[in-house]
């Protein structure tokens, strides 16, 4: 018996240690940086020191507004989107507004919420916001992992809860379960196939601060790699719809859709482990390339990586950088110029 309670001790011990060893390193050191990590970072539980990177903030000021149910004024061009539009200073609404020397106003996030900005733009159209605030062009924004199934869905709101809502609801803070964090940090050190961030190696610096030619993305921008001859003609046909329905209203509109980051580097991955994702390249078979107000800025990135610009996204995070969001600004600025000279 005593035999076999030392033998158990002299198994489960050294796991003890490692568990406890592990939930120290967690809890008092890995959960207090964290919060400075980016999105991918947190996710899979690691942390990259940026202070060293090249991304200095150039605009000083923020020359977008947040849509509320009581905003006053009039704006000629408002933005719907995603995350990727809720970037402030660095967001490429605020290029776009410096080189079109006004001001531009941006919806909340829709995050959270069961619908997406495409439904949420034909309920403000519809409803008469857009005409309300003088709106003559609108600018959709949505990242291409949700593309496909948000175009396939699109759908009438009957009644969209108040823009104030999003901004004042907010998301109640989880306290944090210690034990729960710290076997989620040894499954995802043990099994990497388990984590929700992938990673590659690149053949080129692609980032400014260590491990420079390392890619790390999130594991959805696997979850739709290609697209049927109906998905593909149906999407073409609800953007038709999408356009017609803005321009019967005498409203410009211009399409964004934000690059997945494993879409943007894939061609630079070193023996790609992961199958290449083609949704963009059919839609621009089918036509989608040809229309003047669908943007996809992905072309514009690689020309810049080839160029040696490094952090187009972050290392740590799915959003790109100002840099990145400088290009788009430029590239709709562009358009909408020659919009205007129409």
């Amino acid at each position: 018996m005593k035999k076999f309670i030392l033998k158990c001790l002299c198994t489960i011990f050294p796991v003890m240690v490692v568990i406890y060893a592990c939930g120290f390193y967690v809890n008092f050191y890995l959960i207090k940086v964290l919060p400075k990590a980016g999105d991918l970072g947190q996710l899979g539980y690691f942390y990259i020191d940026k202070s060293c990177n090249t991304l200095d903030i150039k605009l000083l000021e923020n020359r977008m507004d947040t849509y509320c149910d009581t905003i006053q004024g009039k704006y000629e061009i408002m933005t719907i989107g995603d995350s990727f539009s809720q970037q402030g200073i660095t967001g490429y609404q605020n290029y776009l507004a410096m080189e079109l020397g006004e001001r531009i106003l941006n919806y909340p996030d829709p995050g959270g919420r069961e619908y997406s900005p495409e439904e949420i733009s034909l309920y403000l159209l519809k409803n008469g916001v857009f005409a309300k605030l003088g709106c003559k062009i609108v600018i959709i924004e949505t990242v291409e992992r949700s593309f496909v199934q948000r175009m396939l869905d699109i759908k009438n709101i009957e009644n969209l809860e108040s823009g104030n809502d999003v901004l004042t609801k907010g998301v109640p803070e989880k306290k944090k379960d210690c034990l729960m964090e710290t076997f989620k940090y040894i499954k995802y050190y043990l099994y990497k196939s388990k984590r929700p961030v992938k990673e590659a190696q690149l053949r080129t610096d692609c980032f400014s601060v260590s491990p420079h030619n390392m890619l790390y993305f999130y594991k959805d921008d696997l979850k739709i790699l290609s697209i049927t001859n109906d998905e593909n003609n149906e999407i073409l046909n609800k953007l038709d719809y999408l356009h017609n329905c803005f321009l019967e209203e005498g409203i410009g509109l211009y399409y964004i859709i934000a690059p997945d980051k494993y879409d943007v580097y894939q061609s630079y991955i070193v023996n790609n482990p992961y199958p290449p994702k083609t949704v963009v390249e059919q839609l621009e078979e089918n036509g989608v390339g040809q229309l003047e107000w669908f943007i996809n800025p992905r072309a514009k990135f690689r020309k810049m990586i080839d160029d040696g610009v490094e952090d187009i996204y972050h290392i740590d995070d799915t959003h790109w950088t100002y840099k990145a969001s400088e290009s788009v600004g430029h590239i709709l600025a562009q358009k909408i110029k020659d919009h205007r000279r129409e």
